[in-house]
């Protein structure tokens, strides 16, 4: 899976003086869980119909350290944006949704820039990690601490035990495989443009991509193949590194994801697993992820419904129609195949 930390930000309206920082602003619940071995947990729950049965469903969302909500302060206007998924909030009445924020991010964070407008990758350069969100930001802490929220909300509020579902976006789609093995609470799987092989080996399959199309030589991609061994190399030999980086991550967390790779957990889950995959994903390329059915096959699992849209990251189409490029979402087709595969 491509990292890339601006990918995973979205845009919400807001250049007016009231600005959504709040949980309550998006009709969430803030709660804590303090745990020794892995610090503080700040979780919230959709508020409407909370003291309600429903279904419980955890959404993990992407890559990298940016709170659920960012306040961006420009020269003369202010913005909010957001990594959190609304059309997954939207569900708050069929479900109890609940978010997570990563180690050492709060809910909301203020970030000045020097710009009269919006730009992204300012913010991002602005906007540092926390010490604790390197130390521990990897497979690891996502996976006990996701499983730590079901168990105490599983106990707290009225949960439709038939249901638990594990739901992740991108990176988190690489967190929910290996979060259903360890917690057996879980009722279903929901991997939404993950990952399948090691990712790593996306890297070394863009190379060789770029090779076969003739954008580059075949030892110009072997050059670069060697050189991606040897960094890939480096942090396996150093898996713990906080302190050592790669392409905008630590290697703590770049050896997290190495050291189990998504389709290990998959194939040993017996619990009903979506995934959802774009074609033309650049972050996840299918790549890795089509191997997936081709293993449930060969292992006589049935278990795993595999659905493949023409779309990029975000579910998003692109088509030129007469020389312009026509966006068209998939999005909502996504969710619809979601909620059918769940059965609601």
């Amino acid at each position: 899976m491509r990292i890339h930390i601006l990918a995973c930000l979205l845009l919400i309206a807001g250049a007016g003086f009231t600005q959504p920082t709040q949980p309550a602003d998006y009709g969430l619940k803030a709660f804590t869980i303090e745990s020794k071995r892995l610090g503080s947990i700040h979780f919230y729950v959709s508020a409407a119909g909370i003291d309600s049965t429903k279904p419980l469903l955890i959404a993990l969302d992407g890559s990298g350290h940016f709170p659920l909500a960012t306040l961006v302060k420009m020269k003369k206007h202010m913005q909010i944006v957001n990594t959190l998924d609304f059309d997954l909030l939207r569900l708050a009445n069929k479900f109890h949704i609940v978010l997570i924020s990563k180690p050492g991010v709060q809910f909301c964070d203020t970030v000045a820039i020097e710009s009269d407008q919006l730009d992204m990758e300012l913010v991002a350069a602005t906007l540092k990690p926390s010490a604790e969100y390197n130390a521990k930001a990897g497979l690891e802490w996502r996976t006990e601490a996701a499983s730590a929220v079901i168990d105490y909300l599983y106990k707290r509020i009225p949960v439709n035990k038939q249901k638990i579902i594990a739901y992740g976006y991108s990176e988190g789609g690489q967190v929910v495989p290996r979060l259903a093995v360890i917690n057996k609470k879980i009722t279903h799987c929901a991997s939404i443009v993950g990952s399948g092989l090691n990712q790593f080996y996306d890297w070394i399959t863009a190379q060789r991509i770029l090779a076969a199309k003739g954008d580059i030589t075949h030892q110009e991609a072997q050059r670069r193949v060697d050189s991606l061994m040897a960094v890939f190399a480096d942090i396996y030999q150093h898996p713990r590194a906080a302190d050592k980086e790669w392409d905008g991550h630590t290697y703590l967390r770049w050896g997290s994801y190495g050291s189990r790779p998504a389709l290990e957990s998959l194939r040993s889950l017996t619990i009903p697993i979506f995934m959802a995959v774009g074609s033309d994903d650049k972050n996840s390329p299918i790549y890795g992820l089509d191997y997936v059915p081709l293993e449930f096959m060969r292992l006589d699992k049935h278990n795993l419904t595999y659905k493949v849209y023409p779309t990029d990251h975000f579910f998003n189409e692109h088509r030129i129609t007469n020389g312009n490029e026509e966006v068209i979402s998939h999005k909502q087709q996504m969710i619809e195949d979601l909620l059918k595969w769940i059965g609601n």
